[in-house]
């Protein structure tokens, strides 16, 4: 315990946390809100980084903190979360999304389209989150923390978004969606912290991992997920699942016009 102490201390003086007065950190900031900057023109949509996100929250299930939390404890002892990382990666993921996709998520609901945040910090009762999505000041929004996520927490948040848009016209959309799960199931809250652990095992074909078990939303979500991680031969294996998949795709079309991420 003591030489894993001794380097700790090691590794806090060698690769302080950058604070948000750090020149680097400031450099940081500057570079991604140019890179925002752009892709608000690009793709038509609002794009908040760090501090600027803190007025944006006003529900009362999560706050924002100040400081990165990060997959591992290392990683912000190590300085490796990036503003600039962070949008860059944000920016690959959008590009997938065809030409003025992102334009249509403006509607009655939310007149100012879709608005993506990072924040330093997401808590749920003072536990980090990776990603939340919100219907707040006429945005559709997705949190997104720096350091905790990647590509397919974006296609994951991104897909809470489209539901959220899809249902202001049609509420009842997915009142059958349990037809399409096995017999007898009930989705659980307990499912999260098992899939945070890996323990939790998905019911045959029926569902994409562990945390597809807690609510109808993050099955749907996990889905999408699941889409842009598995290949073709994935899916072969997993016809209940691919059922699910299918309704989905064919869901998205009234509004979005087309199956932007099965083509």
């Amino acid at each position: 315990m003591k030489k894993l102490f001794s380097f700790l201390i090691i590794l806090l003086i060698a690769f302080p946390i950058p604070s948000s007065a750090d020149p680097d950190r400031e450099t940081d900031y500057e570079t991604a809100r140019s890179i925002a900057n752009f892709m608000e023109t690009h793709y038509d949509v609002s794009i908040l980084i760090g501090s600027e996100c803190k007025s944006a929250v006003k529900d009362d299930y999560f706050s924002i903190g100040d400081k990165p939390q990060g997959r591992t404890p290392f990683m912000n002892i190590a300085g490796l979360y990036s503003y600039t990382k962070e949008i860059q990666t944000i920016d690959d993921t959008f590009s997938i999304y065809p030409p003025g996709f992102f334009d249509l998520f403006k509607c009655s609901e939310a007149p100012k389209g879709f608005r993506i945040l990072i924040p330093d910090q997401l808590l749920y009762e003072s536990n980090p989150m990776a990603g939340v999505s919100t219907i707040e000041d006429g945005y559709y929004n997705i949190f997104l923390a720096v350091g905790m996520f990647n590509y397919l927490n974006i296609h994951h948040e991104i897909w809470h978004a489209m539901e959220y848009r899809i249902t202001s016209e049609d509420p009842y959309i997915f009142d059958h969606w349990n037809d399409l799960n096995p017999e007898g199931f009930e989705y659980s809250e307990d499912y999260f912290m098992q899939d945070i652990w890996e323990q939790a095992t998905p019911q045959e074909d029926w569902f994409a991992r562990g945390y597809s078990m807690v609510d109808a939303m993050e099955d749907r979500a996990t889905v999408i997920e699941a889409l842009f991680k598995y290949d073709q031969d994935w899916w072969a294996e997993r016809p209940h699942l691919r059922k699910k998949l299918d309704f989905l795709l064919e869901v998205i079309k009234p509004i979005f016009g087309n199956v932007y991420f099965y083509e």
